[in-house]
């Protein structure tokens, strides 16, 4: 090759250099920057009042062998019920159920802020187990014939899912606290099948449920922690630092800066693209999943050349945004699904009373207004009532694809299915 043209292909080089700096340089140019409407503010909570330190305590008094797991697991889902085993397990849990019932004379549940992203919470797993232990006992009560105290211990279920919701931290604990209340939920939904308690029991349970939906203060407090975590390790990645590399002379530091990858990543441009991803969430959060504009949800081009990357000015924080943003849309169907499994708990509970009434079930659910709902009860997927099919038995939700498939529940990995509870009474 002769050197005149390598000297073209240089010059050639230079000047695409020249261009992608220049198109950088011009993407960051400074633009304002506020999200003081997405920080959580964390109140200063005295140990004595805080329940997560009773619950730490707890976990250490916890019986729940990993011999017995599936066994264990069973009896809490009241399947391949064992009443030797379940007296076993109640009897060895008794000082833990003692710190357990403890922690609710506390008025808070706050756990400590959550410091990196890469963060582990192993008393999350303790928590679930909590919620294993105590749905234990509510059967057993409810098997003795204890029925008011069995619908008390499975209120409490879900008392402590709300807690865990509430309790200020990422999108996991919101996640658990929902898994939590809607195995309270079940247990109340198989009682309310069986149970002999009389009408004014079973009323004033469906009141009570109304404070556990929908929990939009919860939900909003987690999706603003986790976008805190997220923050900040965008800001740490700015400057060459992540999660387990504090160090500011750290080697992966120094090799960022030597290839000059620092160069294409705009922390602040990412920070915003984050920051409207909460933002479409949490000003839509009292609507129906079906309303909740998903379009509006920034999508990078992770996808594109490399070129077509490096000329954004953004390549870097297009990768994270993709790697770290959590799925919102999945995160927003979890907590319609809840409201759909607290709504379908108050209806079964109406539909038990209508049933002792008139031994019969009704026609349509717009028998039971006004005197247990003000309306129909709404699908909080796509905001219509919810559906009832007395022939079949069912109550159901469209559940997250929005298509009414008559009540039929999910099926060999179907991707089209209803949320649907069957009237056993």
């Amino acid at each position: 090759m002769s050197k005149r043209k390598i000297f073209n292909r240089v010059v050639f080089v230079l000047l695409l250099v020249f261009i992608v700096v220049f198109l950088i340089s011009r993407s960051r140019q400074k633009s304002a920057f506020n999200d003081s409407d997405l920080i959580f503010s964390r109140i200063e909570v005295p140990v004595e009042s805080n329940a997560f330190w009773t619950l730490l305590k707890a976990t250490n008094e916890l019986y729940w062998p990993d011999r017995l797991e599936h066994k264990l697991g069973d009896l809490s889902d009241n399947t391949n019920w064992d009443d030797s085993l379940a007296a076993d397990v109640l009897n060895k849990n008794r000082a833990f159920l003692d710190l357990f019932d403890e922690s609710f004379r506390q008025p808070f549940l706050l756990i400590p802020e959550p410091k990196t992203i890469t963060e582990d919470y192993p008393y999350l797993e303790s928590w679930r187990a909590i919620s294993r232990i105590e749905s234990i006992r509510a059967i057993s009560l409810f098997r003795a014939k204890n029925e008011k105290d069995a619908l008390d211990a499975s209120l409490k279920i879900i008392q402590f899912g709300q807690r865990v919701e509430n309790s200020g931290g990422v999108i996991i604990h919101y996640l658990v606290g929902s898994s939590i209340k809607t195995r309270g939920l079940l247990r109340i939904q198989q009682i309310t099948a069986q149970t002999s308690l009389k009408e004014a029991d079973l009323l004033a349970l469906i009141r009570e449920l109304d404070d556990f939906k929908p929990n939009n203060e919860g939900f909003t407090n987690a999706l603003k922690v986790e976008y805190q975590t997220e923050r900040k390790f965008l800001d740490n990645v700015a400057v060459g630092k992540f999660a387990g590399v504090e160090t500011a002379n750290s080697v992966l530091e120094r090799t960022l800066s030597s290839i000059g990858l620092l160069a294409v990543y705009n922390p602040t441009k990412t920070k915003n693209e984050f920051a409207q991803s909460v933002r479409v969430i949490r000003d839509n959060i009292s609507k129906p999943f079906s309303e909740i504009p998903w379009p509006d949800l920034p999508v990078m081009e992770t996808n594109a050349s490399t070129w077509k990357l490096l000329i954004s000015g953004n390549a870097v924080g297009n990768i994270l945004f993709e790697l770290l943003d959590p799925s919102l849309k999945s995160f927003s169907s979890r907590k319609s699904r809840e409201n759909v499994n607290v709504t379908a708990t108050q209806l079964l509970l109406a539909l038990k009373i209508y049933k002792m009434r008139h031994d019969k079930l009704p026609e349509s659910l717009s028998e039971l207004v006004p005197e247990f709902f003000s309306q129909v009860p709404i699908d909080d997927f796509d905001g219509k009532p919810f559906r009832y099919l007395p022939d079949k038995k069912i109550i159901y939700s469209v559940g997250p694809d929005l298509k009414d498939s008559g009540g039929e529940a999910r099926r060999n990995g179907s991707d089209d299915y209803d949320l649907p509870f069957k009237i056993e009474f």
